[in-house]
């Protein structure tokens, strides 16, 4: 028996004994500083690191950084070998956004090119998907799309035809994110369209406010915005702008730090497509030659005239006139006309102030008298008074004297008698 349990010592003994298969994995990124993820289970380990004793065999190995795509890959591991896992990080692209488009409207009787679509976050590798979408149509595709960078593209959509309004615009990055300009692009048709004939004033001092009472045209709507525009410049918006009617618009350009010149006036009926078609001059001082009249009155925006000519609304300063004597007559309804006389002198201003005063209002009554019957009433009064017995003529016979008359006189005279003693 105890040579059987030497036996199989022995054997035991000379069976190989088996021993693990172990290697090492070196995990290396750009950037650095990528969590290291073996299995699905965090190491702790950052790039650049290298996992030692893993058991030989396949893995997987995930790098996690933030603002970077997770990158995933198998490895396989062999027996004291090290196997490598290096991969540069794809930045994860955020999604784009639209922040304007030129020009943000057109007419639906042709294509219209989109000179830019601005915003950030475009694809420069691949093209971008551009589109038009307003609930209920069909959308509409852009066509030449061109990447000039991340925050600019170009392209054109052809609205011949298409659904006049709003539309949403949409741009879609090969990775699928996506940005909208919600009602960024208007659709509108051609009977919209804008003519100008003239501006009334025509012509502005720098540094000056000044007040457009009437530019006349065709076509205007009741959202339509004023600018002045110039070539290398920027424009000047126009402000409180009023809508008179569709062929007159009101509104104000403030002048001040502005470069003199020759300026076209646009109106922009949609607030993006100018229609330009009259000049306005920006002067840059007053003639020293001639004068100018400061005009002022309460109320305010009453007309004024020149020697009887219309020239604008108060308050106003007229610029470049002439030397001389000029007459100011100011008007508004329901206010009597002031006129007044002023001189003007070369590079001198002189001041006209006017209160208006009411006008009184006119009646006109018809005044009817009423008419009137006299009436005669005979009235029949019994006197009381005595009848004066009248003085005794010539030929009268005296009547003799009471005796009680006698009496009373010398009892009044004998009383006053008595009086004067005692006084």
């Amino acid at each position: 028996m105890k040579k059987i349990t030497l036996v199989i010592c022995v054997l035991l003994l000379l069976l190989p004994v088996t021993v693990s298969a172990l290697g090492n994995i070196s995990v290396n990124s750009v950037p650095t500083g990528a969590t290291i993820l073996l299995n699905g289970t965090n190491t702790g380990s950052f790039t650049l690191a290298t996992l030692e004793n893993i058991p030989a065999g396949s893995h997987t190995i995930l790098l996690q950084k933030s603002g970077y795509q997770d990158y995933s890959q198998n490895v396989i591991v062999t027996d004291n070998a090290t196997s490598i896992v290096s991969q540069t990080l794809t930045a994860v692209v955020a999604a784009p956004t639209i922040s304007s488009i030129t020009p943000s409207s057109g007419y639906n009787t042709s294509a219209v090119s989109i000179t830019s679509l601005a915003g950030t976050g475009f694809a420069t590798t691949g093209t971008p998907v551009v589109v038009l979408m307003k609930t209920g149509e069909t959308n509409i595709t852009a066509a030449s799309v061109s990447v000039v960078s991340a925050t600019q593209i170009t392209c054109s959509f052809d609205i011949t035809g298409k659904t006049v309004g709003y539309w949403n615009v949409i741009i879609t990055n090969p990775d699928g994110q996506s940005g909208t300009l919600s009602n960024g692009f208007q659709i509108t048709n051609l009977g919209t369209a804008v003519t100008l004939s003239s501006i009334t004033p025509n012509s502005g001092v720098v540094n000056t406010s000044v007040l457009i009472t009437d530019l006349a045209g065709s076509g205007f709507l009741n959202t339509a915005t004023l600018r002045l525009k110039r070539t290398g410049y920027n424009d000047i918006l126009g402000t409180g702008v009023t809508f008179v009617s569709a062929t007159k618009i009101t509104g104000t350009f403030n002048l001040n730090g502005q470069t003199p010149g020759t300026y076209d006036v646009c109106v922009l009926n949609d607030g993006t497509i100018p229609t330009c078609g009259v000049p306005f001059t920006i002067n840059s001082v007053v003639s020293t030659a001639n004068g100018s009249i400061n005009v002022k009155s309460s109320p305010s925006i009453s007309k004024i005239f020149l020697n009887s000519v219309f020239q604008d609304y108060t308050p106003k300063t007229l610029y470049n006139i002439t030397p001389g004597t000029y007459t100011i007559m100011i008007r508004i309804a329901g206010y009597i006309d002031y006129s007044e006389s002023v001189t003007v002198t070369a590079g001198n201003i002189s001041y006209v102030t006017a209160s208006l005063v009411l006008a009184p209002e006119v009646t006109t009554a018809t005044v009817t008298a009423p008419k009137t019957t006299a009436t005669t009433v005979k009235t029949t009064t019994k006197s009381t008074a005595k009848v004066p017995t009248p003085w005794p003529s010539a030929t009268a016979t005296p009547a003799p004297a009471s005796p009680i008359g006698v009496l009373v006189i010398l009892g009044a005279v004998g009383v006053g008698f008595i009086v004067i003693r005692k006084l």
